[in-house]
């Protein structure tokens, strides 16, 4: 089913000239980004042992891969493991959550996908090639005499793993019926959101994410790359300022909301701080999973797609993967293990908490009416004009202690001069930004309109007296701005904010 594998099969190979075209436009940035990736050492205790093996798939591209095996009498449950985007098996968000799994008895096959680390192959962003890999790799653990069995060619298994790893485990999920459970962190729920939320193009990630899955893939030898069509329609993207059609299609093909009859038993894993796959993504999956009665949890820790990953304290990424191994233990070893429906990281008080509910039973909507605000900036804001700025901000003080914990509604009504208007609004606690990047949303026509949207899900304590704003713009520079927009006038007597409130007795 595999052989030993001693070398590394990497080579430098030249790639298609588009993709040479994107890594020189944009190689001084991804370079550094890719720097912090490099190949974990792990140093493993007595009782756990690890061989490569080159497995070769379904199409015969042969994908490198590693299994941990602990030392035991019997045959044991599996995890199947694979990486982030542009990373391979060894990265350092991968090797320790395979250790930990290991030690807690798992079999756990790490795998290099298609097109990075040491495999062959076309990138094709989690679609049914990768489904397919990640079959592959169940076949072959149902055939190893050190993996427990549920049936013939059935391996008790479950998979685990972040961003890139997680959307495969969803997509190859809802294909096949052998996956006892899953553990998708910081993954997406709707590639079409992530990439164009409210059908704005998200142009800073989209452009590192092909940046640095250029380079991962020129790593690899002459015949790995990305799907070409990705690169021409980023270049489509950027001369239209619209997602082509084609994209569309491959975004819905890998979304969650897309996959029928999901019944996976399913741990969410997010970041608050994640600026890419944002908290409300993994909010969207657990409410439609909740809605359809499949047994599902959602965690809450610091850090995801953001620079706060990189500070997350040890006993923090500790806590998470205990519940990770205990969400296995109760769907693939059927043990009485559990897990919390609902656990926080809450970042003020630097510690984890627990709740039977998400959102809390005792969770209500406040109104905040930017007619009551202070506005600083007139209510008219235009991109490059002399006479107004391009941004209003508009501010209240908290009237009572509390809890915010949920996702806010925010509904506005806009004057729209211009053919299209794209609005970029974040929400303010202290005059901070309370999510990276914000929430994006365009408006097709002129005259007046009203944009009703969900921001990113956080949490927050706060004081009466604090101060709490919305700040909306007609520029920023993580998104693409509209061409042809001549402005908006914000009207505030029309336009509020919702935020999920809790009483300061349930603190």
């Amino acid at each position: 089913m595999g052989a030993d594998r001693n070398d590394d099969g990497r080579g430098t190979g030249t790639g298609r000239a588009t993709r040479r075209r994107f890594i020189g436009a944009t190689g001084a940035a991804l370079t550094a980004l890719s720097a912090g990736v490099g190949t974990a050492t792990a140093s493993f205790g007595s009782g756990i042992s690890t061989t490569d093996y080159t497995i070769e798939s379904w199409d015969g591209t042969e994908l490198e891969a590693t299994l941990y095996t602990p030392d035991a009498n019997e045959p044991q449950p599996a995890v199947l493991m694979t990486h982030g985007w542009g990373a391979f098996r060894e990265s350092p968000l991968t090797v320790p959550k395979a250790k930990n799994h290991a030690k807690n008895g798992y079999n756990v096959l790490t795998y290099d996908s298609r097109g990075f680390g040491s495999s062959e192959g076309t990138v094709g962003l989690d679609g049914p090639n990768e489904i397919k890999d990640a079959q592959r790799m169940i076949d072959w653990l149902a055939n190893r005499p050190e993996v427990a069995l549920d049936g013939t060619d059935d391996p008790r298994v479950g998979m685990d793993g972040v961003s890139y790893a997680g959307g495969i485990q969803l997509s190859a999920a809802a294909a096949d019926d052998r996956i006892d459970a899953v553990v998708p962190r910081i993954t997406w729920n709707d590639l079409q959101y992530s990439l164009a939320p409210n059908g704005v193009i998200k142009i800073g990630w989209l452009s590192i994410l092909l940046g640095l899955g250029g380079i991962s893939t020129s790593l690899v030898g002459p015949d790995t790359e990305i799907d070409p069509r990705l690169y021409d329609w980023y270049e489509e993207a950027l001369r239209t300022n619209e997602l082509p059609e084609g994209i569309l299609e491959l975004n819905e093909d890998r979304s969650f909301p897309f996959f029928e009859g999901y019944d996976t038993p399913t741990f969410l894993v997010q970041g608050w701080d994640d600026s890419l796959f944002k908290p409300l993504e993994s909010v969207r999956t657990y409410r439609a999973l909740q809605d359809s009665g499949v047994d599902s949890r959602i965690a809450f820790y610091e850090g995801g797609h953001a620079p706060e990953e990189i500070t997350v304290p040890l006993d923090q990424r500790e806590y998470m993967n205990g519940l990770a191994a205990d969400w296995l233990d109760r769907h693939v070893r059927g043990e009485d293990a559990d897990v919390a429906q609902s656990t926080t990281y809450l970042k003020q008080r630097e510690e984890f908490r627990t709740e039977d509910q998400f959102p809390p039973a005792d969770t209500e909507p406040v109104a905040y009416e930017l007619a009551d605000a202070s506005a600083d900036g007139d209510d008219r804001i235009e991109r490059w004009s002399f006479w107004y700025d391009s941004q209003v901000t508009y501010t209240w003080r908290v009237d009572e202690t509390a809890e915010w914990f949920g996702t806010p509604q925010i509904d506005l009504s806009v004057d729209v001069e211009g053919p299209e208007a794209r609005l970029f609004v974040n929400l303010l606690y202290q005059g901070e930004p309370i999510n990276g990047i914000g929430e994006a949303y365009r408006i097709e026509g002129s005259g007046v309109s009203r944009p009703s949207f969900e921001f990113p899900t956080f949490q927050r304590f706060v004081s009466a007296g604090d101060e709490f704003g919305i700040q909306i713009e007609v520029s920023s520079p993580y998104y693409l701005d509209s061409r042809e927009s001549e402005g908006v006038t914000v009207r505030p007597g029309e336009s509020r904010v919702h935020v999920p409130q809790r009483s300061a007795e349930t603190r």
